[in-house]
């Protein structure tokens, strides 16, 4: 957009001639001497130019930078009300699941970083997508895997990973549910860890049943994520897991394991 040259009209100072411009500036040649502008902003009201293609150009680039401010202040609103409402957020008991891979399979969950939820078995809802009611943004889902043939004891977690910060369950009408883009890990084979160790011996079922997840207590899952975090082997996933095990003790309110040499 070429404007050095471009004639001008100015509300006080009236006609001029645009002399200079930079990124953010734009010099004004007046009758009573030169004056800067902020550019584009001043087109909004003080300024406009005579040539009204030329014009026109403005007022698209005001539009795309009206537009790009606007998406600054959603992002900026939704952050804080996200912060909002984690600070609120109402913590409840067994908020958080293991997934049994009996509707999903391993592989296309680490793939996608996706979950199903399974279907209702009975009654009005048979058939349907289990809506997660008590998963909220607080809430881990721990990833297991028990080969056929295998005793249900030998369960391994093979993966987990934190819903998604605006993920609340009872809203969940498809059961699909996405981890979070930054606290999710993969183990390693040497790395997986017997789910049902972290259970009472009365608790621990001899075979893991039709439903897709089940629920337990929010202490359990960071006792869990603590164990992951030690039985990392490389430096890179290690800094992962432990940062994936603060911001669950963080934002479940719980205090971190203090670690004596």
């Amino acid at each position: 957009m070429q404007l050095l040259g471009k004639a001008i009209m100015h509300k006080t100072f009236g006609k001029g001639t645009i002399t200079a411009v930079s990124d953010n500036t734009v010099t004004v040649s007046f009758p009573e001497g030169e004056k800067k502008f902020l550019y584009p902003d001043a087109f909004m009201q003080f300024l406009k130019l005579r040539d009204k293609k030329v014009q026109e150009q403005v007022n698209q680039l005001l539009h795309e930078k009206n537009m790009e401010e606007e998406a600054e202040r959603k992002q900026v609103q939704e952050m804080l009300e996200r912060r909002h409402r984690m600070a609120n957020l109402k913590l409840t008991l067994n908020s958080q699941a293991a997934f049994g891979m009996v509707y999903n399979k391993i592989e296309d969950v680490l793939s996608s970083w996706t979950v199903s939820t399974g279907s209702y078995l009975s009654g009005m809802s048979a058939g349907q997508p289990r809506i997660p009611h008590k998963l909220k943004p607080n809430s881990a889902c721990l990833l297991t895997q028990c080969p056929e043939g295998v005793e249900e004891s030998e369960r391994k977690i093979v993966g987990a990973f934190m819903v998604k910060e605006d993920f609340f369950g009872d809203l969940c009408s498809d059961g699909i549910i996405k981890a979070h883009e930054q606290y999710r890990i993969a183990l390693e084979e040497d790395e997986a860890l017997r789910l049902w160790n972290y259970f009472d011996e009365k608790k621990r079922p001899k075979r893991w049943g039709n439903t897709e997840f089940k629920y337990f207590a929010s202490t359990t899952m960071q006792k869990i994520l603590f164990d992951i975090k030690n039985a990392i082997t490389s430096e890179d996933r290690l800094e992962i897991a432990e940062e994936f095990y603060r911001y669950f003790c963080r934002i479940n309110r719980l205090p971190e394991y203090r670690v004596f040499s």
